[in-house]
């Protein structure tokens, strides 16, 4: 065959052939890695939202429902204080019932700490017909009140005259001739001291027309921000100091909480002030607030901050987020301040008012 008759592809040729490929599919990559981060953007801010969205949540269900079964239509049932016991240790000797409790966290993440019945018979008082001989006997009421064994139950004095005690069942309501018995043995469960004298400063022995209120398992609760996550525990059955090891994580990639009391002036519904709970808040100290300011407390104003998982190269973050506006009377609002690393991730706030509805009920 002659060479004129051969065809192919020169090597200039093939040269050129080679280099648009190259650059074909660096262009190609540098598309798939734009578009790869755009999702990864995408997707972080979508789970930012919704893992504020569920902190959120969780918590604002928590304050709506605090303080049932320890408010009535005249106010607290407890106020000269609660008592409660638990596994060997006082948790509360005689102290102030609060249903919602803002621990302040100072230049860290504050926390939220709420008490409630969780009962489904309802948290109606039943009376005590038939006086206690000593501070641990039977307690015998008009009603089974929906007791079971192991469910809690709150006794309290009449008109709020005496200091309230928590105790614990240790069999089903009992049906006597004129009335319940309600079985509370010393020692025999976790909520029942073996020595109520011992473990209380004021241990009272309640009498006919005082009352017995069904608190169901008792939720008492505390969510607080550790590790970056959302985290809840118990603080009567899990002792101080918390850590990630000795609470439940509920919600990732949070990175702080905060929250003001709404305050109301003595005898009015009408919130006046949002005010930290600090000593030094504007308001005066709202540190520990005691049974005349808990009735004054109507609402919590919270912020929860969420973060994105996806670390962006540039700063794309202010170096302080606000986490409401301001302008209300009291304390001004809180923000956070980011460094430098934290501004290379997205950040969403979410902040809401939550009325502590038993508490205006009960006023």
């Amino acid at each position: 065959m002659s060479r004129n008759g051969q065809r192919g592809v020169t090597l200039v040729e093939l040269m050129v052939a080679l280099v648009i490929g190259s650059v074909a599919v660096l262009v190609i990559q540098q598309v798939m890695a734009v578009f790869e981060g755009q999702r990864r953007t995408s997707t972080g801010g979508s789970d930012a939202q919704v893992n504020g969205a569920v902190a959120l949540f969780s918590i604002e269900r928590e304050i709506r429902q605090a303080g049932y079964g320890l408010f009535s239509g005249s106010g607290s049932l407890c106020p000269l204080g609660i008592n409660i016991y638990y596994n060997g240790t006082t948790v509360s000797n005689g102290g102030t019932l609060r249903p919602v409790v803002i621990l302040d966290g100072g230049a860290g993440p504050d926390a939220i700490e709420f008490l409630r019945s969780d009962t489904d018979f309802a948290a109606i008082p039943t009376s005590i017909i038939k006086n206690m001989p000593n501070v641990s006997s039977i307690i015998t009421a008009d009603s089974s009140g929906g007791l079971a064994v192991n469910q809690m139950f709150l006794v309290i004095g009449k008109e709020g005259s005496k200091v309230c005690t928590l105790m614990q069942m240790s069999q089903d309501p009992q049906k006597t001739g004129n009335g319940w018995d309600l079985q509370h043995n010393s020692g025999q469960h976790l909520y029942n001291p073996p020595t109520p004298a011992s473990a209380f400063t004021v241990a009272p022995k309640y009498e006919i027309g005082d009352a017995v209120v069904n608190m169901g398992n008792f939720v008492h609760g505390r969510y607080q921000v550790l590790c970056d996550r959302l985290t809840e525990v118990n603080p009567t059955r899990t002792a101080a100091p918390y850590t990630c090891a000795n609470t439940t994580p509920l919600v990732d990639e949070i990175v702080d909480l905060q929250a003001q009391y709404g305050i109301a002036a003595a005898g009015t519904m009408q919130i006046s002030q949002w005010c930290n709970a600090t000593a030094a808040s504007a308001c005066g100290d709202w540190s520990n607030p005691g049974a005349a300011d808990v009735s004054r407390i109507r609402a919590v104003r919270i912020a929860v901050v969420a973060r994105s998982v996806q670390y962006e190269k540039e700063q794309v973050s202010p170096a302080s987020l606000a986490l409401w506006a301001a302008g209300d009377p009291g304390d001004p609002p809180p923000s956070r301040t980011l460094t430098d690393a934290e501004r290379h991730y997205r950040y969403k706030v979410f902040t809401t008012i939550v009325p502590i509805r038993n508490v205006i009920w009960g006023g």
